[in-house]
């Protein structure tokens, strides 16, 4: 059995609705969970509730307040960096290993308001393309499972 290194969080705006993502996100911080302590945070959303800019801002507060503690965070954006599996794969244990603890956010809808990718240390890219905020999830998820099993030698990821 690997040996669990460091800690991830993901915080991200809202919770998956369908059966079918949450049952992927369940498969895949199962797995997770074999590599590394690993912590779902799923915040409330506010769009719909208020003006666009003013939900923006309250997400963003949520958001920073669930990661004040963590001390390296890395905003999904998509003018993020763009990382290979295997660059993925060298970058998240390098982190973990010198800050410990990570935090990966997904914005809602509406992204992140300014203040808060302010505080983070990184923005990842997943690809030049638009997918829903919950297959973007899914696939962090399932990215973050494929770099632990490439980091440990083992046949997943080929």
């Amino acid at each position: 059995m690997p040996r669990q290194i460091g800690q991830i969080t993901l915080i991200a705006i809202g919770k998956l609705k369908e059966r079918a993502w949450k049952l992927a996100q369940d498969e895949y911080v199962g797995r997770l969970g074999y590599y590394t302590r690993f912590h779902l945070v799923e915040l409330k959303d506010k769009v719909g509730n208020l003006p666009d800019g003013v939900a923006v801002g309250k997400e963003g507060e949520l958001m920073r307040d669930a990661a004040a503690a963590i001390p390296y965070r890395i905003a999904l954006t998509p003018v993020g960096s763009f990382l290979t599996t295997p660059q993925l794969a060298e970058f998240v244990p390098k982190q973990i290993e010198q800050h410990g603890h990570l935090a990966f956010l997904i914005g809602g809808p509406l992204g992140f308001a300014p203040e808060t990718l302010a505080t983070c240390h990184y923005q990842l890219s997943l690809s030049p393309l638009t997918f829903p905020h919950e297959m973007a999830r899914i696939i962090l998820l399932e990215q973050l499972y494929r770099a632990f099993t490439i980091l440990n030698g083992e046949k997943y990821h080929k």
